[in-house]
């Protein structure tokens, strides 16, 4: 955990991002989207992109709808390595690091990207649900 600015982080991301199909959206443009980790995204239904501050309790700030995985998937590529860090003082990295870099410094700290499966999952959430992590790995043996 890192404190920054009087917050308590889960690691240096400020944000982090989670891509699921499994959503809901009321007539006046509302979405909802369980908290709950589920096997697979579908490759079929349009998906979600909902962006939290990377707190414990893990405060949606943004939601983007996509007609596909793909296309969430180059947004996350974009967006992704340009995260403000705890580290650098809030601040994104300059330059902006490459994909392949970013992706590197995930896992030197032990992380992975939405691309890879990260679903990240709020302190308040039943112990007996699987850690996405743990998920995103088993699916890879």
């Amino acid at each position: 955990m890192k404190s920054f600015n009087g917050d308590n982080y889960r690691d240096d991301r400020m944000y982090v991002m989670r891509i699921t199909s499994n959503y809901s959206k009321d007539q006046e443009g509302a979405v909802s989207a369980s908290m709950k980790i589920m096997p697979e995204t579908d490759l079929d239904k349009p998906v979600v992109m909902i962006t939290y501050r990377n707190l414990q309790i893990l405060p949606a700030v943004r939601f983007d709808e996509f007609s596909t995985l793909k296309a969430a998937y180059e947004y996350a590529m974009e967006v992704e390595p340009t995260c403000p860090r705890i580290s650098l003082g809030g601040r994104p990295p300059q330059p902006v690091p490459s994909w392949s870099d970013h992706i590197a410094w995930l896992h030197g700290q032990g992380l992975i990207s939405v691309t890879e499966g990260d679903a990240p999952v709020p302190n308040w959430v039943s112990s007996e649900n699987q850690n996405p992590r743990e998920t995103f790995m088993s699916r890879q043996t």
